[in-house]
Order: structure tokens, then C-alpha cells, then sequence
């Protein structure tokens, strides 16, 4: 949940072994300046039961707490549109307004800090075919894991009927390339297959 110049900032300041805990906290309750702020990250059919009635029982507390009501279909709207940003839900001291705030998009940068770029294909380069998948998005998901290797290995999506192909590249030569598909290997499982250059095939065909 961090852009890619927030991860980039997070990987540059964090030692090699340091100990990592996963939280799952898909729903955040959370106070600012007078108002209750509940950020959901899970649509309603992928509901985590445990963690639902964690933050149920924190919102009926809040209205045994103030004395009031919440706006209950509001908070059904912000579970229903799991937008993954903190939205007020409740002010707690009535009286600056019966609106709700003022919601502050984030505006994500054009440029991107640390967002590594993906050079064009050379036919007379090497590079790997890292993947082959049915589904669109999840050739998105695998390339950009794959460009946000440490250092980066660049790869991109190729439209290939009936599915799509992930494809890492171009390297300088064969032993760059080689190193990339052990890279693949160890640090995501992937089973990358080295592609020739056009004119090593070529030069093989007049053979």
C-alpha cells in the first residue's frame, strides 16, 4: 500500500535481515482533529469476519462513549467502497458543521521518484520470457514485481493470443542475462527462458 518511491525510500533504509511482522488490519480506525476516521482495504466479499467485529465493537463503543448515534449508512457506503484512504465517519464534539469534511485527494506525482524505466525491446539483445498467463492484470502484477527487484530487472507485458507474455529485457549479453534468470529464480520462483538475439538465430539458419 506505498507508491513505488515510498517503497524505493523504505528498501534504501532498511539493513539486510531485519525483522519484518505482517500485520492484516483491514480495517483502521483512526482521530484527527475532532473527527473519526475509518479506512477500509477489503471488499465486502473478501470480508475478514475476525477483524469485521473487531471494529464493530470499537464503533458501538464510540457511541456508548458520546452518546450518539453514528451515521451507520455512511459506514456501510465507506465498507461498500473500500477506497484504502481514511474517511471521516463521525465528528465527536457536534457543532462546527453538520456536514462531514472536506475529503483531500492525494495527488500522486507524475513523476515518480525511483520508478525504473523499462527500455524498448532490442531485437539484437538478449532477454528472458519470465512468464506466460491468461489474465491481464496478473501479467501486470508479475512484471512489475520484476521491476521492482533490487537492483531492477526491466520487464514489460506483450499481448500474445490468447494470453499474455512477461518479458524481461534486453540484457548486454548472455552471461547479463543468465545472472537475471537466476535472479528469477531464487528471489520469485520464476522459471525464466533465455530468448536469442535475431541474429544469432539467423546466422544459425544459414548453416
Amino acid at each position: 500500500r506505498l507508491f513505488p518511491e515510498d517503497i524505493k525510500k523504505l528498501y534504501d533504509n532498511t539493513p539486510v535481515k531485519t525483522p519484518v511482522l505482517i500485520i492484516n488490519q483491514p480495517y483502521l480506525l483512526g482521530q484527527r482533529e475532532g473527527w473519526i476516521y475509518l479506512a477500509v482495504h477489503v471488499s465486502p466479499e473478501a470480508l475478514d469476519e475476525v477483524e469485521f467485529d473487531k471494529m464493530y465493537k470499537k464503533l458501538k463503543n464510540i457511541e456508548k462513549e458520546t452518546g450518539r448515534l453514528l451515521d451507520w449508512a455512511r459506514i456501510k457506503q465507506v465498507i461498500a467502497e473500500a477506497r484504502g484512504i481514511p474517511v471521516p465517519i463521525f465528528e465527536i464534539s457536534p457543532g462546527n458543521g453538520n456536514g462531514y469534511v472536506e475529503i483531500l485527494e492525494v495527488r500522486h506525482p507524475v513523476d515518480l521518484y525511483g520508478k525504473p524505466e523499462v527500455p524498448d525491446l532490442r531485437p539484437e539483445a538478449w532477454s528472458i520470457l519470465a512468464a506466460e498467463v491468461e489474465d491481464e492484470i496478473e501479467a501486470k502484477r508479475l512484471s512489475a514485481i520484476i521491476n521492482h527487484q533490487g537492483p531492477p530487472i526491466p520487464a514489460r507485458v506483450i499481448k500474445n493470443e490468447p494470453g499474455y507474455r512477461v518479458i524481461a529485457g534486453p540484457f548486454n549479453d548472455l552471461k547479463e542475462a543468465n545472472e537475471a534468470i537466476k535472479r528469477l529464480k531464487i528471489d520469485l520462483e520464476m522459471d525464466g527462458k533465455l530468448i536469442e538475439p535475431v541474429r544469432k538465430r539467423q546466422s544459425r539458419g544459414r548453416r
